[in-house]
C-alpha cells in the first residue's frame, strides 16, 4: 500500500498492504457468504415471521438498494476519501444484519435486508476505490484476484454451514453472527486506509460542489426497475409480463444516465469497458441460473449433485483471476480469451438438451466458462481505474457494478420468462433458447474486446 501519491511505483506488497487486503478480503467473504447463506435460511425464516407471500421481496428489496449504494457511494469516493462510504456501507450492512436477526415480523425483516443491500452496494464500490488510491498499478490485478479468491470458500460451504447454523442455532444467527465478522474487517481497513486521500480538487478538476441528487434519484428508480424485474421472474401469466416489461422499461430509462455516454453504441475507451461488464455478467449469470433446474429436472440429479457444477464454475473463477493476476499480456487478449471460454461454456452446457449428451462436457465446459469469466472481471476494474481521472474513479467504478446489475437483471428476467413458457410448451427444447440468447451475448463481448482500447490520436 502506498499512502503517498507521489511515490506509486513499488511493486512488491508492504506489511499494511498486506494486511488491507486480509481486512478487504474478509469483508467481502462475509458479503459473500451473507449471499448465499440467506437463500438458504429464507424458507425457513418466512415461515417463521408468517410472510412467504414476501418471500420474493426479500431477495429483491436488496437487489435494488444495492444499485443505489453503489451510486452514492461513487459521488461520495470522488468528494473525500474512500474510507467515508466505506464506513457508511458497513454501518448500514451492520444495521441491516442486526435488524433482520432480531426482527419480529417479515416487515422489520425486508428493512434489514433493504439496509444491507444499501451497504453492501456501498462498501463493494470503495473497495474498488480503495484499490485504484492505496495500491500501485502492478499490484491491482493481484489484489483483485484475492477479491475473486474471497468467493471460493462461501460457494463452497457457505449453504452447508448456513443449514447448520439454523437447525443448531436458529435462523437468526444467519445474520447476527455475520456482525462479529465484518465490523472487525471493516476497523482493518480503515485504520490501514485512512490516510489514503481524496481526490486533489485543485490538480485535476475534481469533483466538488453538492452531492449529486438527481444521480440518486435515478438510481433509486432503476433499483426499483431490478426490483421489478425480480419479482416478476418469481411470479406467473400475466402479472410476470407486466412487471418484468416495466421493470425492464424503467431500469433502462432510469439507469441509461449512471452509465458513461456511448455504452449503449460501445464507444471506445471506458464506454466499452462498463457496456462488456454487463454483456458479461449477463452471459454468465442468465446461463448458470439453469444449470442447477436442468441437472435435476431432465438429468433425475440430486440438488447436491446438480449443485457441484456451480462450484467448479466458483473455484475455475479464481484461479482465471489468479492467471490474469500473475500474467502480462494485453487488456484485449484476456477480454478476448475470457469471453470466448465463456461461449465454450455456454455451448457446453447447452448438450444437456441433447438426452445422449454426457453430463461430463457440461462440468468441463462451465470449467472453462468460470476461468473465463475469472480473466475478465479484474482486466475491467483494471482499465476503469487507468482510464479514469483520481475524480472519476468513484462514478466509474459505481458505473461498472450498476451496469452489472442492470444488466444481469434485464436478461435474467427476459430469459427466465421465455424459457419457463417455452419449457411448458416444447420441453427440454426450451432451455436452447436461453442459451442462444446468452450464447450471442458472449459472442458479442468477443467482438467489442479491442474497443476498449481508445483510437489512436489523429496526428
Amino acid at each position: 500500500m502506498t499512502t503517498d501519491p507521489s511515490s506509486p511505483d513499488q511493486t512488491s506488497p508492504t506489511a499494511g498492504s498486506r494486511v488491507l487486503v486480509v481486512g478487504m478480503v474478509a469483508l467481502i467473504t462475509v458479503g459473500a457468504f451473507e449471499a448465499l447463506a440467506v437463500s438458504t435460511a429464507m424458507p425457513t425464516i418466512a415461515k417463521a415471521l408468517d410472510g412467504l407471500g414476501l418471500y420474493a421481496a426479500a431477495f429483491s428489496l436488496t437487489l435494488a438498494t444495492s444499485v443505489v449504494g453503489m451510486v452514492v457511494s461513487g459521488a461520495l469516493a470522488d468528494r473525500t476519501r474512500p474510507v467515508q462510504p466505506l464506513l457508511i456501507g458497513v454501518g448500514s450492512f451492520a444495521l441491516g444484519l442486526l435488524a433482520a436477526g432480531l426482527a419480529t415480523s417479515m416487515t422489520v425483516l425486508l428493512v434489514g435486508r433493504a439496509l444491507q443491500g444499501l451497504g453492501s452496494g456501498m462498501f463493494v464500490v470503495a473497495l474498488y476505490v480503495i484499490v485504484a488510491r492505496a495500491f500501485p498499478a502492478e499490484q491491482r490485478a493481484k489484489v483483485l484476484a484475492a477479491f475473486s479468491a474471497a468467493w471460493v470458500v462461501p460457494s463452497l460451504v457457505g449453504p452447508m454451514i448456513a443449514g447448520f447454523i439454523v437447525q443448531t442455532f436458529g435462523w437468526r444467527w444467519v445474520f447476527l453472527a455475520v456482525v462479529v465478522i465484518a465490523v472487525p474487517a471493516a476497523i482493518i481497513i480503515v485504520t490501514t486506509t485512512w490516510r489514503v486521500p481524496a481526490p486533489d480538487a485543485a490538480a485535476d478538476g475534481g469533483a466538488t460542489g453538492p452531492l449529486p441528487w438527481r444521480r440518486f434519484g435515478l438510481a433509486t428508480l432503476a433499483g426499483a426497475g431490478v426490483a421489478a424485474m425480480s419479482l416478476g421472474a418469481a411470479t406467473d401469466g400475466a402479472e410476470r409480463i407486466a412487471l418484468v416489461a416495466g421493470g425492464a422499461a424503467l431500469a433502462t430509462a432510469a439507469g441509461a444516465p449512471l452509465l458513461p455516454r456511448g455504452t449503449f453504441r460501445a464507444a471506445r475507451g471506458l464506454p466499452t469497458v462498463v457496456a462488456l461488464r454487463g454483456i458479461v455478467a449477463a452471459a454468465f449469470f442468465a446461463s448458470e441460473v439453469f444449470l442447477p433446474l436442468i441437472l435435476q429436472t431432465e438429468r433425475h440429479m440430486t440438488p447436491a449433485s446438480a449443485g457441484t457444477i456451480l462450484t467448479v464454475g466458483a473455484v475455475t473463477w479464481a484461479t482465471g483471476s489468479a492467471v490474469r493476476g500473475r500474467s502480462h499480456w494485453s487488456p484485449t487478449t484476456y477480454l478476448r480469451l475470457g469471453s470466448s471460454l465463456i461461449a465454450v461454456a455456454i455451448v457446453a452446457v447447452a448438450t444437456l438438451t441433447l438426452p445422449a449428451s454426457p453430463t461430463a462436457i457440461a462440468w468441463v465446459g462451465w470449467a472453462c466458462g468460470g476461468f473465463g469469466i475469472g480473466m475478465i472481471y479484474p482486466t475491467l476494474a483494471v482499465l476503469v481505474f487507468d482510464l479514469s481521472e483520481p475524480h472519476e474513479q468513484g462514478s466509474n467504478t459505481s458505473a461498472l457494478q450498476v451496469s452489472d446489475a442492470l444488466m444481469s437483471a434485464f436478461v435474467l428476467a427476459l430469459s427466465g420468462t421465455a424459457v419457463t413458457a417455452l419449457v411448458a410448451q416444447v420441453g427440454v427444447g426450451g432451455y436452447a433458447v436461453g442459451f442462444g440468447a446468452t450464447l450471442l451475448l458472449a459472442l458479442l463481448a468477443v467482438a467489442i474486446s479491442p474497443r476498449v482500447v481508445r483510437a489512436p490520436a489523429a496526428r
